[in-house]
């Protein structure tokens, strides 16, 4: 949790890799699912793990992280 403070404090938000973390956890949660299932080559277990991952993320990985949080917004539960 005080990784995600204060990678949100840094960022102000902005950073869209921030933003996947939040959409990914909001649908893990919409669809039942952990995590732990979702990533287990990533070894996450929470959204701490996928902050302090992308903690560092370049501009290669921010653009990435766009992508995939747009695509998040039509990702339905299977």
């Amino acid at each position: 949790m005080l990784s995600w403070l204060a990678l949100s404090w840094i960022t102000a938000c902005s950073n869209p890799c921030v933003d996947y973390c939040k959409r990914m956890e909001a649908w893990l949660d919409e669809c039942g699912t952990t995590w732990e299932a979702e990533f287990p080559d990533e070894g996450w277990t929470s959204v701490d793990d996928c902050y302090d991952h992308y903690w560092d993320a370049g501009s290669r990985d921010q653009n990435t992280c766009s992508k995939a949080a747009k695509h998040q917004e039509d990702e339905e539960c299977y």
